[in-house]
């Protein structure tokens, strides 16, 4: 509208109607039109913070920037949990974890006629659907599939994971061949989760058998690694050179092994092997540390081929890891560069959507774990593990190019992009391009046993974050506007006024209640320990 036709408008209109008006042209960013396509990026583990276009520049991330600037970028979006299964079913059904009875990885998601994955209503209409899927934990079993025509989630027998190199390896083919359909595609990259392995990093072992090498190895990538040993009769020695650029000091212990193992059955009978030297056993765990040049013995009655499996990860300081994050996140925004590009170079740019989010986010040392500092999510409630980018692109939409500040979660997403189409479903959350400026809604969050040391609950309300402990009353309370990074825990402190603790304190601790009363006991499916542990969700 023109400063003429408003002049003009204002003599037939109220002030109150206008402003009324006002608000919600410049909170509106529906689309002009429909896009054809829509194209969605779950970003396994990515913070806010490490992506350059929410201001903090821990990283370099060009691509998404990009979507950025041609979409619309939410300031304070919130995962409801920081475990990567739940979270990505609240992302498909619109609910919280709580409501869809997924707690943790492992467990089976079970199928209901009354909430279908919004995925379902592009299959209905007569889109083709794709999912392209990185880890083990999203695996077509565990209940994501609604909806999808294709759900790809091969991996190599040595690991749960794949790069997003090789996610983009199968996903832009798909994408070529359906340039003339219309398609919703799902991308699951997970790149800056552990093991913080870039894939530029180089072999960090060597493995000698009996004098000789037979190979070399990245430790680092914590892949299940195999070698074959042809055993002497006597005994034979296994020795484990590694090369650590982050522990200059030779004396120290190297790196660990969570797994060793040697078979087949039948090739072991009468053979013993034990650890020689250099070798030190964490107490009540598997876990092993070890020094440069650590041996193993092995001890043959006759000569035999065997197999000796390992996995295992450098010991790397704090900051290092950080370092390591950094570059995966990197790493990672250079695919969706790759992604992006393809979509431009097949001419689809401007009807396809694409929407970019993190399930959860990632701690970095902030916070103690058994007195250790504690890298991984699963745990802790604080912002460094729930507060996740949330881009909106979407061609001709009205807003793109500007930032929200409202609160909003993964469980808008659903029927933001349901709306985005023109469709409707029976979900939770909002449509986003429909939020009118300033409607900000209170997020309730949640993590559980068995893989989180202790359930807990939180609330974001505005400025104020409280988390609760239910197993022993333990409370922290944080002030988002005066200190985002929450480095200062405010609870029981005089300078919070007492009314706004109570009201906090109240809400959530009903809502904590509710969801333990209602909890249903649900196993995690017994083919997914290992792979729980192969990925650090256990064990580790």
């Amino acid at each position: 509208m023109s400063l003429a036709s408003g002049n003009r408008a204002s003599r037939r209109f109220p002030a109150a109607v206008l402003a009324a008006a006002a608000v919600l042209a410049l909170a509106g960013c529906a689309p002009e039109r429909k896009p054809r396509n829509v194209i969605l990026l779950t970003l396994d583990t990515l913070r806010a913070d490490h992506v350059g276009a929410y201001g903090a520049g821990k990283a370099s991330t060009p691509a998404l920037d990009g979507l950025a600037r041609r979409g619309i970028l939410f300031e304070n979006a919130w995962s409801r949990i920081p475990i990567t299964l739940p979270s990505h079913a609240s992302i498909f059904f619109g609910r919280s974890p709580h409501e869809l009875a997924n707690y943790n990885n492992g467990q089976i998601l079970a199928a209901s006629p009354d909430r279908p994955s919004f995925v379902e209503t592009f299959r209905k209409k007569g889109f083709d659907t794709a999912a392209f899927v990185s880890l083990g934990v999203l695996a077509p079993e565990f209940g994501l599939t609604g909806g999808f025509q294709e759900y790809r989630a091969d991996f190599p027998p040595q690991r749960w994971y794949l790069t997003a190199g090789e996610i983009n390896r199968k996903a832009i083919p798909w994408l070529e061949a359906r340039r003339d359909r219309p398609f919703f595609l799902w991308l699951h990259y997970s790149d800056p989760h552990d093991p913080y392995c870039p894939p530029d990093m180089p072999d960090d072992l060597t493995v000698r058998f009996n004098g000789r090498e037979i190979g070399s190895f990245r430790l680092s990538d914590y892949e299940l690694k195999r070698v074959e040993l042809d055993l002497q009769a006597g005994d034979n020695t296994v020795v484990f050179e590694t090369k650590n650029p982050y522990q200059p000091n030779p004396s120290q212990y190297m790196a660990r092994m969570d797994l060793i193992r040697f078979g087949p059955e039948e090739a072991m009978a009468g053979v013993k092997w034990k650890h020689a030297n250099r070798w030190w056993t964490i107490p009540g765990t598997d876990i092993r540390l070890f020094k440069n040049g650590a041996i193993v013995n092995v001890r043959a009655p006759t000569a035999r081929r065997v197999t000796m499996e390992f996995r295992g990860q450098l010991n790397v300081f704090k900051e290092d890891n950080r370092e390591l994050y950094r570059r995966e996140v990197e790493y990672l925004d250079g695919r969706i560069g790759e992604l992006l590009a393809a979509v431009d170079r097949l001419g689809l740019r401007d009807e396809t959507a694409v929407l970019a989010v993190a399930d959860h986010g990632e701690g970095l040392g902030e916070y103690l774990l058994s007195g250790t500092p504690h890298f991984g999510h699963i745990h802790f409630l604080q912002s460094a593990y729930l507060r996740v980018p949330l881009i909106v692109a979407v061609p001709g939409a009205r807003g793109n190019g500007s930032r929200r500040a409202e609160l909003v979660s993964l469980t808008d997403i659903a029927p933001t992009i349901l709306g985005m189409m023109g469709w409707k479903g029976k979900y939770a959350g909002r449509n986003l391009l429909r939020l009118p400026a300033g409607a900000s809604a209170p997020v309730f969050l949640e993590t559980f046993r068995p893989e989180a040391e202790r359930d807990r609950f939180g609330l974001v309300d505005g400025r104020r974050h409280l988390i609760f402990n239910p197993e022993n009353g333990r409370r922290w309370l944080y002030d988002l506007s005066a200190d985002p990074s929450e480095t200062i825990d405010l609870w029981g402190k005089p300078e919070v006024p007492a009314g706004t603790v109570q009201d906090l304190d109240r809400r959530l601790a009903a809502f904590a209640r509710d969801v333990l009363a209602g909890k249903k006991d649900t196993p995690i499916d017994s083919k997914a320990v290992e792979m729980l542990k192969s990925l650090g969700y256990v064990g580790k």
